[in-house]
């Protein structure tokens, strides 16, 4: 006789279902049968129900990060409007002869200065890092790519 691990998982209902049969002299088989289809059906029922737990972990897990970021976005948005009146802030915001404009995209801050000039300030805080179009705003401010224009309205 076969052992279970001798079995192919094809065969292994059909082999289970002989030894049952065999062992109450085949009697009963439809009870038999009956019985091994309820165990499958409980079995598919447990599965079908774990893979929506699962699918409903997934959905709260996406729901906790958006909200952990949403949480560090607005931590963020604080400290850029806090930034200037801390003692760190790189420009000297309440010298006379100063003023500090909050622009927001795409950088926070523009300091003019008119003994120093004009200052880009940005703040990053955590691990955030410049943005692609930061750095090559960046980039220009640093190569001297500043320009003044002025226009007039409403003269001919």
């Amino acid at each position: 006789m076969k052992t279970t691990s001798d079995l192919d998982s094809s065969s292994l209902a059909a082999s289970l279902l002989k030894t049952a049969t065999d062992a109450i002299g085949g009697a009963n088989t439809a009870l038999l049968l009956f019985i091994l289809v309820l165990v499958c059906l409980g079995l598919l029922i447990m599965l079908w129900r774990m893979w929506s737990l699962i699918k409903q972990q997934r959905t709260s897990i996406k729901s906790l990060t958006s909200q952990l970021h949403g949480a560090r976005v607005r931590r963020g948005y604080a400290s850029e409007a806090l930034a200037p009146l801390l003692e760190t802030f790189p420009v000297p915001v309440g010298k006379a002869g100063t003023t500090t404009l909050f622009v927001g995209q795409p950088v926070d801050y523009i300091h003019f200065d008119e003994e120093a000039g004009v200052t880009f300030v940005e703040i990053k805080s955590g691990s955030a890092q410049l943005s692609t179009r930061q750095r090559r705003l960046r980039e220009l401010i640093e190569r001297g790519a500043v320009a003044w224009k002025t226009m007039n309205i409403g003269t001919n």
